[in-house]
C-alpha cells in the first residue's frame, strides 16, 4: 500500500508545534489561575514557550503554500470566511497575540516596567492577565481542535474525513501540552522549584489525558477498520488504520505512539502519584527522571501520530464511488 506523499513533513510539524503550543499555553493559563504567586517562572516560560511552538508551526505550514510570502498577508490571502482555512489562520494568530501578550505580561522585567509606567495596569494588572490568560485558553483550545479539522476538510481521504480526527488531536495536543510544561519546570527547577501541589497536578492530568487519548485512538481506529470495506471509501478508510495495526506503519505505532508515547507518560505519572507524601519534603531542585522520561516520551509519541496519521492518509476513488452509489 502506497503512503500517502502530498502533504510533507512541514506540516505534520505544523501539526504538532502547534498543538503542543496551544496546550502549554493552557496548562500555563490555568497554573497562573490556579496560584497567580507560586511558580511564576515555570508560568512565564511556558508561555513563551507555547507562542514560539505555534509561530514556528505556522511558518513550517506557511511553506506548503505556492507563496509563503503571500500567506503573511491576512487580510489578502485569508478572506473567505466559509472556508475552515480562513477560520484556522484567524483563529492561529489571535492565539499568537493572546500568548505573546500573556508571555510579556509574565516576564518579571516588563511587568516592573508597565507598573511603573501606567497606573492603570498597575491598578488592574490581575484583571488583565486573567482576561488574556481566559482569552488565550479559548484560542489555545480552538487552534488544537482545529489542527484535526485542517486534516478533516482535506477531502477524499476517508481516513481523515471523521470528527475523531480533531478530537483525536485536541486530546493529544492537550497532553503534549502538560508535556512541554513539566520539561520547562525541569528545566529551571535549579532557579525555581517545582511546587509539590503543582507537579501532583499536572501528573493527574496526565493521567485523565493519556487515558482519554486511548479512548478516542481506539474509537477512531475502530471506526476505520469496520468501515464498509465494499466501496471504494470504506476500502481506503479500512486500508489506512490496517496500516496503524498490522500493516507497514504498526512498528512505528505501536512502538512509537502506544508504547512511548502513552503508556510510557502514564506509568511515569502513575509511579510519582504513588509516591509516598514525604517525597515532598525531599530536595525539589533535583532532576525528576520519571517526570522528564514521560514528557519526553509523550512529546516523541505525540509528534509520530501527526506524521503517522498523515502517512497513512490513502485518497479514495472518488469517481469509483460516485459511480457505485449511482447503480446502487
Amino acid at each position: 500500500m502506497e503512503l500517502q506523499s502530498v502533504w510533507g513533513w512541514q506540516p505534520a510539524l505544523y501539526l504538532f508545534l502547534g498543538g503542543m503550543g496551544a496546550g502549554a499555553f493552557i496548562m500555563a493559563a490555568i497554573l497562573y489561575l490556579k496560584d497567580r504567586e507560586r511558580n511564576a517562572r515555570i508560568v512565564c516560560v511556558s508561555m513563551w514557550a507555547a507562542a514560539i511552538s505555534l509561530i514556528v508551526g505556522l511558518l513550517l505550514l506557511l511553506m506548503e503554500l505556492v507563496t509563503p510570502l503571500r500567506g503573511l498577508l491576512m487580510w489578502q490571502s485569508f478572506s473567505h470566511f466559509t472556508s475552515w482555512m480562513t477560520y484556522g489562520a484567524w483563529g492561529a494568530f489571535g492565539a499568537i497575540a493572546a500568548f505573546g501578550v500573556s508571555a510579556l505580561f509574565a516576564t518579571p522585567k516588563v511587568a516592573v516596567w508597565l507598573t511603573g509606567k501606567c497606573s492603570w495596569y498597575a491598578q488592574h494588572e490581575r484583571g488583565v492577565r486573567t482576561a488574556f490568560a481566559v482569552a488565550g485558553i479559548v484560542l489555545g483550545a480552538f487552534v488544537a481542535f482545529y489542527t484535526g479539522m485542517l486534516l478533516m476538510t482535506a477531502g477524499s481521504v476517508p481516513f481523515w474525513d471523521t470528527l475523531l480526527l480533531p478530537a483525536l488531536f485536541t486530546v493529544s495536543a492537550f497532553d503534549t501540552g502538560v508535556a512541554l510544561v513539566e520539561v520547562v519546570a525541569i528545566a529551571l527547577a535549579k532557579k525555581e522549584a517545582v511546587d509539590h501541589g503543582t507537579k501532583r497536578f499536572m501528573e493527574k492530568c496526565v493521567v485523565v489525558l493519556v487515558v482519554l487519548e486511548v479512548v478516542v485512538l481506539a474509537a477512531f481506529l475502530g471506526s476505520m477498520l469496520l468501515a464498509d470495506a465494499s466501496t471504494p471509501v470504506g476500502a481506503a478508510a479500512a486500508a489506512s488504520a490496517g496500516m496503524f495495526v498490522s500493516g507497514q506503519l504498526a512498528v512505528w505505532f505501536w512502538g512509537l505512539v502506544a508504547v512511548v508515547g502513552l503508556a510510557l507518560p502514564l506509568a511515569m505519572a502513575i509511579k510519582g502519584l504513588l509516591a509516598k507524601e514525604e517525597s515532598a519534603g525531599s530536595d525539589a531542585k533535583a532532576v525528576d527522571t520519571p517526570t522528564l522520561v514521560g514528557a519526553l516520551g509523550a512529546l516523541a509519541g505525540g509528534c509520530a501520530l501527526r506524521f503517522l496519521v498523515l502517512a497513512a492518509g490513502i485518497h479514495a476513488d472518488v469517481v469509483a464511488d460516485t459511480i457505485m452509489k449511482m447503480i446502487g
